[in-house]
């Protein structure tokens, strides 16, 4: 069974997956801030892929009418790689666990967190799973923040998923099966 000193032995300070996938996601969006002034947050994680977690002014407003979406017009035709700027689909499953945007990574903070503390309250059956998780928690990284506070804000964002680890009865429900 993981205890609760597993998660408040991560480090909840960045810690950036590979160099050359932070190097490239920099660059592009160096490319992207200049044809787009809406970004808020942007987050770099590697789930289903390395990708970008835009939390815009656009995504804050979304009424799910992407093709008038300036953010949408942006990165409609962007191409999958290593590391991806372009859109994720959400599925009608996704949008179940996920919220309803019609996209996985057009999030506000907020509703990021709530992604990944739904799916570990419900999806996640396995102390195994949880270790995979959380590591994904704390791999993310954010890039940019237009208060220019992203170090800061990240450790909140991660700190608040940890505790609720830590603080739930997610753990004890692995130690019942």
């Amino acid at each position: 069974m993981v205890g609760m000193e597993y998660f408040s032995s991560q480090p909840i300070i960045f810690k950036f997956m590979e160099q050359k996938i932070i190097k490239k996601a920099r660059i592009k969006f160096n490319q992207l801030s200049q044809r787009y002034n809406g970004f808020i947050n942007v987050i770099v994680d590697d789930w289903r892929g390395y990708r970008f977690i835009f939390d815009t002014k656009d995504v804050r407003k979304c009424k799910n009418k992407c093709e008038q979406c300036p953010l949408y017009l942006l990165l409609k035709d962007e191409k999958s790689s290593l590391f991806s700027a372009g859109l994720y689909p959400a599925s009608k499953k996704d949008k179940e666990i996920f919220g309803p945007q019609n996209f996985l990574n057009c999030k506000t903070i907020k509703q990021y967190q709530t992604c990944y503390l739904d799916f570990i309250t419900k999806k996640i059956k396995s102390t195994d799973e949880l270790k995979k998780e959380s590591k994904l928690v704390n791999n993310l990284g954010f890039i940019y923040s237009a208060n220019g506070q992203k170090k800061k804000i990240e450790q909140k964002f991660k700190k608040k998923i940890f505790n609720f680890v830590a603080t739930t009865k997610v753990l004890n429900n692995f130690a019942k099966k």
